[in-house]
């Protein structure tokens, strides 16, 4: 049962409010200048997985049941109600002052809500220590019932994100379903912005262990699947988000700084068909993100997002509007599309796999009822024995980066589309647009001996470094009698004519106004840290 695997203590509205109003008295006690002209501070929701029992007389099973997994949502969900529960009391109380609290907010104040979601948690995780399965989660957690918490008045900005999420280890983290943000929004009736910093989307590691691999597997199928409800849950939202919301940042997957993937290995079409949407019919063979981002940016000033996406998220028939509010977009994509292709090979045209695998749902989603997976037990105990000794199987990495050159068949579109939904008639109201993406050359051993002494490679000193660099093109739009500019950091490579020319048609004149930058190289990639606090 359930109730005897998993440990919780129920969430308390009360609790919540009381917290609050106690943020609320000390911040009137001692309020900042300019009070009138600032938004009040978060309040904070830390979401709190259960205590998984995991104890050595009775460890826990490799797979999670269903019924476990359905009890620790219904605590996920039930801590998310009372927030809101807690947050609409504050409200209430606010609006109709007491004595004791003549004014717990001005009438011009403002909440900026902030939900951080914890990791999964054992009681002892000793007890278990050969199996690491349960660290790895598929399932994604969702907020039951949306429609019937209650509405936020006061709520000009909401944050949700994982405390963890900066953390190169995805172990212990639970995924949230990627229409959650979504479903809370249409809650808040005067939101302006919405922010997550990673809606949990994975990529597979390149760990040294197959075992490990087999053990952190991104499986294909729920990860297409959450894809196309993402897509499915813009449309149903769309009617239902206020009309107040105008700024919106949606990092899909965590910014790579370490450089752990295998590009040489086949990637799924996330695009196909899935089991909850058999035909293709529904988003007519496009990709299901890309079109989603597409209709939220129609009513969006600012639109910052990090996804994989086609140029199905920048095509509009016609010349009508295409996003008539936004003033500042920008798109950072991953060399890799969703389908499985790919915009970028290695220097010399290396592009093994050039189409992405079908998904199936023999081969591509975790077997149900399978508790304990004793190939892969016995998979990791060979590989313990035979090369890690005191070393931490986990902690070794063999990846293969490579993919440096744009593949100009697949690249020139994308660059094309974009430039087009630029023009003036489809974004009136645009400042400025970037699209861009970070390429890593961290190649295998094999590779680097092939490149031994190439000048066709990034600079590097140590045949283990990780060299990283930004790869795109930004563009800012006129101001006043001005021309437009646009800036181009793609190395040595030039587009195809047909896209300079788009680009050209943007500033004006015969290129003057158009700048190409030089790589800058660096070993890591900074973080946004700030994107978590």
């Amino acid at each position: 049962m359930a109730s005897q695997q998993i440990r919780a203590t129920p969430p308390s509205k009360d609790a919540m409010l009381n917290s609050f109003l106690e943020i609320v008295r000390n911040y009137n006690a001692r309020p900042p200048p300019g009070r009138n002209k600032i938004v009040f501070p978060a309040c904070q929701l830390v979401v709190e997985m259960p205590l998984l029992l995991n104890r050595p007389s009775e460890p826990l099973p490799c797979r999670e049941s269903p019924a476990v997994f359905e009890a620790i949502n219904a605590h996920f969900s039930a801590q998310v109600h009372a927030f809101f529960n807690a947050l609409h009391d504050l409200e209430d109380m606010a609006d109709k002052p007491s004595s004791d609290d003549l004014e717990l907010l001005h009438q011009d104040e403002w909440l900026r809500p902030v939900i951080q979601i914890t990791n999964q948690s054992f009681d002892n995780p000793e007890g278990n220590d050969d199996c690491v399965h349960r660290c790895y989660h598929t399932r994604r957690l969702t907020v039951q019932n949306p429609e019937s918490l209650p509405l936020l008045n006061r709520v000009i900005q909401l944050r949700i994100f994982h405390d963890n999420a900066y953390s190169p280890d995805p172990a212990n983290m639970r995924p949230v379903s990627m229409r959650t943000p979504l479903e809370l929004a249409t809650r808040l009736p005067h939101l302006r912005e919405l922010h997550c910093p990673w809606l949990w989307e994975e990529f597979p590691i390149a760990f040294t262990s197959q075992a490990m691999r087999r053990i952190a597997r991104v499986w294909e199928g729920p990860w297409r699947d959450a894809r196309v409800e993402f897509g499915r849950g813009v449309r149903h939202v769309m009617p239902l988000l206020p009309s107040s919301l105008t700024k919106v940042s949606l990092w899909f997957w965590r910014t790579n700084a370490y450089g752990r993937e295998d590009q040489a290995v086949q990637m799924p079409d996330l695009v196909g068909a899935s089991l909850s949407s058999p035909s293709t019919n529904e988003f007519e063979g496009m990709d299901p993100v890309s079109l989603g981002l597409r209709d939220l940016g129609s009513r969006l000033e600012e639109l910052d997002v990090i996804a994989l996406i086609t140029p199905d998220l920048f095509h509009s028939s016609g010349d009508g509007l295409l996003w008539p509010r936004m003033v500042h977009l920008k798109v950072e994509f991953h060399p890799c599309a969703p389908n499985g292709t790919w915009y970028f090979s290695g220097p010399r045209g290396e592009n093994p796999h050039s189409t992405g695998f079908a998904i199936t749902r023999e081969e591509h989603y975790p077997s149900e009822g399978l508790e304990y997976d004793d190939e892969t037990h016995a998979l990791w105990d060979d590989e313990e024995e035979e090369y890690w000794g005191d070393e931490g199987i986990y902690e070794h990495y063999t990846p293969d980066m490579f993919r440096t050159r744009p593949i100009v068949e697949r690249i020139n579109p994308l660059l094309l589309e974009f430039a087009s939904s630029l023009q003036r008639q489809k974004m009136p109201s645009l400042q400025d647009a970037e699209l861009f993406t970070w390429l890593t050359w961290r190649p295998s051993k094999d590779r680097v001996q092939e490149y031994e002494g190439s000048d066709e490679v990034p600079p590097t000193t140590d045949v283990e470094q990780t060299v990283m660099f930004r790869w795109g093109v930004r563009y800012d739009a006129p101001k006043g009698d001005g021309k437009g500019k646009v800036t181009w950091q793609v190395g040595d490579w030039r587009p195809e004519d047909k896209v300079i020319a788009a680009f050209k048609d943007l500033v004006g004149g015969e290129g003057e106004n158009i700048e190409w930058k030089a790589f800058e190289y660096i070993e890591e990639r900074e973080q946004d840290v700030e994107a978590f606090i």
